[in-house]
């Protein structure tokens, strides 16, 4: 589910995480595969673990571990790595279901170069391995103090929840617009009004204006004459309906309206459009143009 998340929007995030912290920190799904990072690639030390197919299990493990963990308890975790390195990891929840986790690491709470070096130097002699590149490479990991490490988790936790709101706010505008799109459609021939409209989705007027300018992008009036100037289009090019008629199926009673405002929304009258598009399967771009009071 987490896969219907705008990625490259989730990306922007990670980065300004990144850049207020300067950990490195990624977004899982529910099974555990990694979606988003930033940066994109690991620390020299843990590019070389991850290269060695053992240890990138050894790295699994420990990130399934800490998963498992939100999972049981639904909270956030702080700990060390099977390296030795420091490491965060939040769910991602959404009524009441996992969706994925969220993830910060490769940083140490050790004070020095010295320290840091056994520790990595361990890693290696460990599980049989020698750095790839200089080894003052590896020791290029941030360095955090416990306390900078916990207000870092916190931000990590505040950032799964803006992940949330976001897709909650989208999953939203998506069902406003799907509904109100269904709904209008099916009573474009009618004399729509905003009261009707309001009491038929069981909202007020205003929570229906402020949804349409919080959803839409634009005012109901408008949308409403965006979905009956669509609906002419295709009724031109694809029946042999009358003009007169297909104003009407639209909801324009006053037919030298409706000349009007398709010349206005598309540069030429319903009848020139139908004569030059009638049969071709791609739609007209809207434009604004003067009015004109005929269709011919």
């Amino acid at each position: 589910m987490i896969a219907n998340l705008n990625l490259e929007e989730l990306k922007a995030l990670l980065k300004d995480f990144h850049l207020l912290t300067g950990i490195r920190i990624a977004v899982f799904d529910e099974e555990y595969e990694e979606l988003v990072a930033w940066p994109d690639q690991h620390c020299a030390f843990c590019a070389r673990m991850h290269k060695d197919p053992a240890c990138r299990k050894k790295c699994e493990a420990s990130n399934r571990r800490s998963f498992e963990h939100c999972r049981r308890t639904s909270e956030l975790i702080v700990y060390h790595c099977h390296a030795g390195l420091v490491e965060a990891a939040a769910p991602l929840i959404e009524n009441g279901l996992f969706i994925g986790y969220v993830m910060f690491g490769q940083i140490t709470d050790l004070k020095s170069d010295q320290e840091l070096e056994t520790v990595l130097r361990k890693a290696f002699r460990d599980n049989g391995l020698e750095p790839e590149e200089p080894f003052s490479a590896c020791l290029h990991i941030e360095k955090k103090t416990r306390e900078q490490i916990l207000a870092s988790a916190k931000i990590l936790e505040a950032c799964t929840f803006y992940v949330l709101l976001r897709h909650l706010m989208s999953a939203r505008r998506q069902n406003f617009a799907r509904n109100l799109e269904s709904y209008l459609s099916e009573h474009l021939q009618e004399d729509l009004s905003v009261e009707q409209i309001a009491r038929d989705f069981g909202i007020s007027r205003s929570r229906l204006y402020a949804s349409c300018d919080k959803y839409l992008g634009c005012g109901l009036a408008h949308y409403i004459r965006k979905l009956r100037m669509e609906k002419a289009r295709t009724l031109l090019k694809d029946t042999d309906q009358t003009v007169s008629r297909i104003a009407a199926l639209c909801g324009f009673s006053d037919y030298n309206y409706f000349c009007r405002i398709f010349k206005k929304e598309n540069g030429l009258s319903a009848k020139k459009y139908r004569a030059l598009y009638a049969g071709q399967p791609r739609s007209f771009p809207s434009s604004t143009h003067s009015t004109s009071r005929s269709c011919t």
